[in-house]
């Protein structure tokens, strides 16, 4: 374990404290990276893992959520932008798209992808942004992590990938090439960005959209689910037109969440389950019977972490299906974030060799999960 390196420098956060929602330390000693999301400071895991992590790099950096109102992303990055204390950021939901025309270059992957997951501050105060997420799909799928892989192969398999977000998108382009005589397709509730992925991914892979109402057709040919959607995820989901919840659905099957107006949390909960209860059953019916129609040497991924088990995962294993969690995903993508993107000067400049860096913060990471 490498220890922090002391500083006397203090950086004051007032100038982001103005932009976001949630409390953050009037100021920090030292460098930070944050966190871009909706509401990241409710349900992510990435404050947990990171902040160990740059521990053990000997980094005095701090870790910050930042739950950030969409009319202000843009002021939040060049916030961000000229605070030389900032490494950088990760992004989450559902700003992976909408932060590109805030930054100041793309690298390739992400340019290919067409959305981010990580901003790197650069030391004369450009923001460049990286996409991880592909890198870390893929090593869930095929490597360590989660008790073996949970494919064999992905060559020549057909791939179902449910969503069109950025997440998605990462999926997409990282899947393709990779199928072979494989393909893959992709459904989401809006045709239209459904046809936006393929067409990203169609560059290196075999690839289309399909409907929903398709799903029972081509479902017996299908090797990989993958859930790229927040259908699953959970929490309380606060938006402008009111709050719902999506935890109790599964990604296979279609929901329409009541929305409610805003109220204490305690209360909401009783109404929502109340309201909801009918599309949860209809959606937990279609799913249970569309995962019967898989073959059953299929898998089920779901990118959704938290919960561990969620509802897709559940009813792929009532069917006797293998089927993972986004945990081992989004340690791999957040390891390859902090070594090779936000952190990678550092990292250089300290003589650290990367692979090994690599290796150990994934280590790390994976220690520090909260149970």
């Amino acid at each position: 374990m490498r220890t922090r390196r002391p500083s006397a420098v203090r950086t004051s956060l007032a100038p982001l404290q103005a932009l976001v929602d949630n409390p953050l330390p009037a100021e920090i000693p030292g460098r930070f990276v944050g966190l871009i999301g909706a509401q990241p400071s409710v349900y992510s895991r990435s404050p947990q893992i990171w902040r160990p992590a740059l521990g053990y790099l000997g980094l005095d950096a701090e870790y910050l959520a930042l739950d950030v109102p969409g009319d202000r992303l843009g002021d939040v990055l060049a916030a961000l932008r000229s605070m030389p204390a900032c490494l950088g950021a990760n992004v989450t939901v559902p700003y992976k798209e909408a932060a590109i025309p805030h930054l100041d270059e793309l690298e390739p992957a992400a340019e290919a992808i067409g959305a981010v997951n990580t901003i790197v501050r650069t030391g004369d105060g450009r923001l460049v942004g990286a996409n991880t997420d592909g890198v870390g799909l893929v090593a869930a799928l095929l490597c360590e992590g989660e008790g073996g892989p949970l494919v064999d192969a992905l060559y020549g398999l057909t791939v179902l990938l449910i969503g069109a977000g950025g997440a998605a998108r990462a999926a997409a382009v990282a899947l393709a090439p990779l199928l072979g005589t494989g393909e893959l397709l992709v459904t989401d509730r809006t045709p239209e960005r459904a046809a936006e992925v393929v067409s990203r991914a169609a560059a290196s892979g075999r690839a289309r959209a399909v409907p929903d109402e398709e799903l029972e057709t081509i479902l017996p040919a299908v090797g990989l689910v993958i859930n790229a959607s927040v259908r699953g995820q959970s929490g309380i989901r606060k938006g402008s037109g009111g709050w719902t919840c999506l935890e109790p659905y599964s990604a296979l099957a279609p929901a329409s969440p009541a929305v409610l107006p805003p109220m204490a949390e305690s209360v909401f909960e009783r109404e929502w389950a109340a309201r909801a209860a009918s599309d949860i059953e209809a959606n937990h019916t279609r799913s249970r019977a569309r995962m019967r129609l898989l073959p059953p040497e299929a898998a089920v991924f779901d990118m959704v972490y938290a919960p561990p088990v969620t509802t897709t995962i559940r009813h792929a294993r009532e069917v006797g299906l293998r089927a993972a969690g986004g945990r081992w995903m989004m340690i791999v993508q957040a390891a390859e974030a902090c070594v090779s993107h936000i952190c990678g000067r550092l990292v250089a400049a300290r003589g650290l060799d990367r692979e090994v860096a690599r290796r150990d913060v994934r280590q790390v990471m994976a220690a520090a999960w909260p149970p």
